[in-house]
């Protein structure tokens, strides 16, 4: 039965119950049917249906055909019958049968459930359409009683309820729908909240899941949880419907509150809701607008970024320290500080070091780019203030010069990712020198990429004297590790070896991910 335009209004009261007018739609959107109930047993017209109202204005409905329903049993067989949720909530709310379930935790539940009638209800707790277990409120509710004192039982409604040991035996997530019943038959039934639970065996499985040497854009060890909870969502890590049926299993296990606090889901989860804060944060509040400026110039605007690009960044350092990667972050081209307040806060996070190159002067001269020289110029004493107050200073090496100068003493450390912001040519001819010291299993990421840049897991663009990728995809070729990419989101594209290198999650795979943690886990 579809339920349109469910309007309860109570129009008398008696000591004993609530006479209650309703209005359901029982047909088509164009051919409407209504039925009106007052208190009593009613059958919708040709429907098919049929309605019974308890003494505390609970509707049943099934869909045995009015001809073969004996009056004896109509009541009986509607009681198995499902019903249109917004219905039940609607009749409930004005049977005045409600409660909530607080807290659950090893199969125990607690929590309170009133009705108006002032009587005890009965708690269950169904599984897989059985029932598993009941119990009485009766238990002390003094906070309930200040809610709803107009309840005769309420500083009585409190429950806890525990399930059998059997109950959580099984080698899977358990739903478990925890309902409250008043007395009788007919009585209106509320549901109180449901519970995924972990069994005994499945969660003994996942706590000690074997490494599976799978590699992909999530860190190893939620791949090997993953894959023995889900093992058909793991073959494919590298397309981007491959990584959004990953998510789809991870949220999952999510949901279930034992399994997501097993120790590597917990720490991932850490990770990236620290992030997300944090750089909500940054995003709020940096600056801007560059001052220094001319209005309509191409660095009028003080954050050349999105958080979206960043986060892809922030998200495969984890990745990769998860996986083993040693060795230090660099950027260069920091601006004004915006996407280094953010990433050097991911580095604090990871306990790993960050190396900012910039000239602190703007772009070198560079004809036929686009670009004027002097464009892009944050001061170091800028940048360092911005970093001070939004992100973390401590974490941070600073490099002042232009990179030709730079690297002709300077030895750069090892590094395990890298980020460019440096939208020339000829600075990217004078970077390139730090391959040599990448790890061969790096990332790298840059902000000088479109879409199109992205061909079948080929990377396709020409030189350009405002293009700096072909300097760096021409450097790993000469060092027998040639690249292989996406693109991520904005002008970011991502890199790594083609040849045993990790990729990057696609942008929309881990704003998928986000959702979850802010929707559903986060909440």
């Amino acid at each position: 039965m579809e339920a349109m335009a469910i309007k309860p209004k109570i129009i008398r009261k008696t000591d004993n119950m609530d006479y209650v007018k309703i209005d359901v739609n029982l047909g088509h959107a164009d051919r409407p049917r209504f039925v009106r109930i007052f208190g009593a047993e009613a059958l919708a017209p040709d429907a098919g249906r049929i309605l019974s109202k308890s003494p505390r204005c609970a509707i049943r409905c099934c869909d045995v055909p009015v001809s073969q329903a004996p009056a004896s049993t109509r009541i009986r067989q509607g009681l198995s019958m499902k019903r249109p949720k917004k219905l039940v909530r609607q009749i409930n709310r004005v049977a005045g049968t409600m409660g909530h379930l607080d807290t659950n935790a090893l199969g125990r539940f607690a929590g309170w459930a009133v009705s108006r009638s002032g009587k005890d209800l009965q708690i269950e707790a169904w599984i897989d359409g059985q029932l598993a277990a009941t119990t009485t409120t009766g238990g002390d509710r003094p906070d309930v009683e200040r809610k709803l004192p107009g309840y005769p039982r309420a500083r009585f409604s409190g429950f806890t309820l525990q399930l059998p040991e059997s109950a959580l035996s099984q080698d899977r997530v358990v739903d478990v729908k925890i309902m409250a019943r008043g007395d009788g038959t007919l009585a209106p039934k509320a549901w109180l909240g449901t519970a995924s639970l972990a069994g005994d065996a499945l969660l003994e499985k996942l706590a000690s899941a074997p490494k599976s040497g799978i590699v992909g854009p999530f860190p190893p060890d939620v791949i090997d949880i993953v894959a023995v909870f889900a093992p058909d969502v793991v073959g494919d890590l590298g397309s981007l419907s491959g990584q959004k049926r990953f998510v789809h299993a991870l949220r999952k296990i999510l949901l279930v509150s034992e399994l997501r606090e097993l120790a590597p889901i917990a720490a991932y989860v850490r990770y990236l809701s620290a992030i997300s804060a944090h750089f909500a944060f940054v995003d709020r509040f940096f600056p801007s607008v560059n001052r220094q400026a001319r209005e309509g110039s191409a660095d009028f605007h003080g954050k050349p970024n999105s958080v979206g690009e960043i986060i892809s960044i922030a998200h495969q350092l984890y990745v990769l320290k998860a996986h083993g990667i040693a060795g230090d972050f660099a950027e260069f081209g920091c601006f004004k500080g915006f996407s280094s307040s953010m990433l050097s806060f991911a580095c604090k996070q990871l306990d790993l070091k960050m190396h900012i190159f910039d000239s602190f002067e703007g772009l070198p001269e560079a004809e036929h780019s686009g670009y004027t020289e002097g464009d892009y110029a944050g001061s170091l004493e800028e940048v360092t203030e911005n970093i001070r107050r939004m992100g973390s200073l401590e974490q941070v090496t600073f490099h002042k010069g232009f990179y030709a100068d730079t690297f002709r003493e300077y030895r750069p450390p090892h590094l395990m990712c890298l980020w460019m912001d440096v939208d020339l040519e000829v600075s990217a001819k004078d970077l390139v020198v730090v391959a040599d010291r990448l790890d061969p299993k790096a990332s790298l990421f840059s902000h000088e990429c479109t879409a199109d840049m992205f061909v079948d897991g080929q990377i396709v663009n020409a030189p350009r004297p405002d293009n700096p990728i072909p300097p760096v995809l021409d450097r790993f070729e000469e060092l027998g590790r040639p690249l292989t990419g996406n693109h991520l989101h904005g002008h970011t594209g991502a890199f790594w070896p083609r040849s045993g290198g990790i990729p990057v999650m696609h942008h929309d795979a881990l704003q998928d991910l986000l959702r979850v943690l802010r929707k559903d886990v986060l909440k």
